[in-house]
């Protein structure tokens, strides 16, 4: 691994001979390189806030026996991902996401995708679904410890134009993020080149998975806001967004059952309004961004446009996320990690959620 050194007001390690964000020289460059301008104000220290586990408080009952199990199993799962070289990682992911397939009910991922593709390439996208999702594992668990050197080198951009002009207007930028490709490599990508980002986790059981996933994230520098009900999310990702920062917001999913209904791929569904009440609270333009997995442990990461809002109501503002996660999604649509229900003609009716409560 790369030797890591501290950045004057900036507690998290970054890559030795990497500008500090944000910097003067961003753009493109005669050699046909890129120059990333970082998030921030210039001179301003970057306060990743660290210490979530911290702030959310014990679960009000004890876990059953068969969620502590399941914590430990994730656990030594995880540990033994890290402690293996990289290629047999990668290969036992392989491996398990062709078993995954064959034996697992792929009635979810199919009706998914059988939204976004042509019939004849529905067997080929839900065997990539599942390829995609194996590979996102091996690499989360990795995440905090990969060479950012090495990351770099692997790693196609295209797009920075339109995040590194948002954030020239110096507002943050709204990251609008799908299930798909491979997020937590994505953050170790931006944090060492200077963008920082803020994101929403659920708190979930077992804790010891939760507990696991934030503090291997806040290890890559972001900063994580615990979702919890009740709490006011967008007052500290508002927060972020003053500072010129990223505030990044997974959004092709409801947990609530109460986001507002919209058309997404022309079925309705419900599409977490969370991007646009901070877009309406801030002014901070909503980006789409996606890391896509490329062939032989490589990455693209792919900038689009920001998504046109001025003007628009809530439901509206929330039908504009939706088109831009159709955009995410379209650029591969196998690495759409769909495995839950999506549409609302796949959700549970008010009456089959309350037998299972």
């Amino acid at each position: 691994m790369a030797d890591l050194e501290q950045h004057m007001g900036d507690p998290t390690p970054m890559v030795p001979g990497l500008a500090p964000a944000p910097r003067d020289d961003f753009g493109p460059r005669p050699d046909g390189t890129h120059a990333y301008r970082g998030s921030g104000h210039r001179g301003a220290p970057v306060d990743r806030n660290h210490g979530a586990v911290d702030r959310v408080p014990p679960p009000r009952t004890p876990e059953s026996l068969a969620q502590r199990l399941t914590g430990y199993a994730w656990d030594a799962a995880w540990e033994t991902v890290r402690a293996l070289p990289g290629r047999p990682v990668f290969g036992m992911a392989g491996v398990g996401a062709d078993l995954a397939r064959r034996v697992a009910d792929d009635t979810m991922i199919r009706r998914n995708l059988s939204r976004v593709v042509p019939a004849d390439q529905l067997d080929t996208a839900v065997e990539g679904a599942y390829a995609s999702y194996a590979r996102y594992y091996a690499e989360a668990f990795r995440a905090d410890v990969m060479d950012p050197a090495w990351l770099d080198d692997r790693t196609t951009t295209s797009g920075f134009e339109h995040l590194d002009g948002v954030l020239e207007q110096g507002r943050g930028a709204i990251i609008l993020l799908a299930h798909h490709g491979s997020w937590d490599v994505a953050a170790r990508w931006a944090e060492s080149h200077g963008y920082h980002l803020a994101c929403v986790a659920e708190v979930l059981r077992p804790r010891r998975v939760f507990h696991k996933f934030v503090t291997m994230r806040e290890r890559l520098g972001l900063e994580i806001v615990p979702l919890r009900r009740g709490d006011d999310l967008t007052g500290r990702l508002a927060t972020v967004l003053e500072q010129n920062h990223l505030a990044g917001l997974l959004s092709d999913r409801d947990l609530s059952g109460k986001a507002p209904l919209v058309e997404l791929f022309g079925e309705p569904a419900r599409i977490p309004a969370g991007p646009a009440l901070l877009n309406r609270r801030t002014g901070a333009p909503i980006v789409p961004i996606t890391m896509l997995h490329r062939p032989g442990t490589r990455y693209h990461l792919q900038v689009l446009p920001p998504l046109e809002t001025e003007g628009a109501d809530l439901r509206e503002a929330v039908q504009v996320t939706a088109r831009g996660i159709e955009d995410l999604i379209r650029l591969a649509p196998e690495q759409w990690h769909a495995f839950q229900p999506i549409f609302e003609a796949d959700r549970p009716t008010p009456a089959a959620r309350e037998g299972t409560s």
